[in-house]
């Protein structure tokens, strides 16, 4: 990069370009999709917009992330065409799925085999729990395969977000953007300048994703999303575990990192799980669509789209933010204490949701 100008103007710029060119890309696409007739079609399960709307708005956020992430390549890393090659496999999935409806059993092996080529290749993988629960190390084999496991479940987690208008792309800006801020932290510029261009395209698309949306990012930018936000959360923790090579004075230590981070996804994964255990204890697959997840809860309570999206995000920024303030204090009191948060926001909008029904 020249130096004569500063590097946050490169951030600035990586921001603003993947955004132009995702939002031209996106036009295009809903033009084309409504001449053919590509639409997501109302179920009145979880599709319950009124009209049929374009779902391949994620070509739009992928085209303009690779477009500008490209420049920023060669001061980045060699795993990068891992990373890349990963995306592309579940980036064609979702098109695939979003235009075909794919088997869930098929998408699930496209899944694994993108975090495995990622965790394999890239060699990025969880490595330690930094004595989380007594753990440190973890051997190559069990690394791998949690790794590729957990990623695959974040892939989905983040899959089940994308329900109602804007959600999905507020929470991935969101996401992405602290990364980006993280990763200049710590002196990786190439790195930070990905996340910012993957935060810009994914605003790009927010501009016909926010209520009432024109357009929905569909698989095809929901799974590549969500591996994104997983493999670069893993990244920065690996770097930032490398003893005495980074020092983020507001970080308090890698255990405290590594709890951040998870702050961080907390919200979604929470409420996936729960609607996973929900769904098991009634007797049916935990991919089976229903109208358990918090954001459809919000819907079914009276609030509006934009409203929903309002409290999941506001919420998610008080978990991070009492997760950070908390950081010195005992571990599991920590997460103790971002569980009950959740918690109480769950328990107050079943409240509501419950009282809106029987009227």
């Amino acid at each position: 990069m020249l130096a004569s100008i500063p590097v946050y103007a490169y951030y600035i710029a990586a921001v603003a370009l993947s955004a132009i060119i995702s939002t031209y890309a996106v036009k295009k696409i809903i033009f084309i999709t409504k001449n053919h007739k590509i639409y997501d079609v109302p179920d009145d399960t979880r599709k319950i917009h009124g009209a049929e709307i374009p779902s391949l708005g994620g070509i739009g956020i992928f085209v303009g992330y690779v477009i500008v992430a490209a420049f920023f390549w060669p001061h980045a890393h060699d795993f990068m065409p891992y990373i890349l090659a990963s995306s592309a496999i579940l980036f064609f999935t979702g098109i695939y799925d979003d235009i075909m409806n794919m088997r869930p059993s098929k998408k699930l092996i496209a899944q694994l085999v993108a975090s495995l080529v990622t965790v394999v290749f890239a060699h990025i993988r969880i490595g330690s729990l930094y004595g989380l629960f007594g753990i440190d190390l973890l051997a190559w084999w069990p690394d791998v395969i949690l790794t590729t496991l957990c990623c695959t479940f974040f892939i989905n987690v983040f899959n089940f977000v994308d329900g109602i208008d804007g959600l999905a792309g507020v929470l991935a800006t969101l996401y992405m953007l602290i990364l980006g801020v993280l990763f200049a932290s710590t002196g990786h510029h190439g790195v930070a300048g990905i996340s910012f261009a993957l935060a810009g395209a994914t605003i790009g698309l927010l501009f016909f994703n926010i209520a009432p949306a024109k357009i929905y990012m569909g698989d095809t930018g929901s799974m590549f999303l969500g591996f994104s936000i997983f493999i670069f959360s893993l990244l920065f923790l690996s770097w930032f575990g490398e003893q005495g090579k980074f020092d983020i004075t507001w970080i308090h230590g890698t255990q405290k990192a590594l709890l951040l981070i998870f702050a961080m996804l907390f919200l979604p994964i929470f409420d996936a799980i729960r609607v996973f255990i929900l769904r098991a204890s009634r007797g049916i697959s935990p991919l089976k669509a229903d109208r358990t997840h918090l954001h459809y809860y919000l819907l079914d309570a009276g609030f509006t789209h934009t409203q929903s999206v309002l409290v999941i995000v506001g919420t998610n920024l008080l978990i991070m933010a009492l997760a950070y303030v908390m950081q010195d204090v005992n571990t599991y009191l920590m997460l103790l204490s971002i569980t009950l948060l959740a918690s109480l926001v769950l328990f107050v909008v079943y409240r509501l949701r419950q009282r809106k029904i029987s009227k």
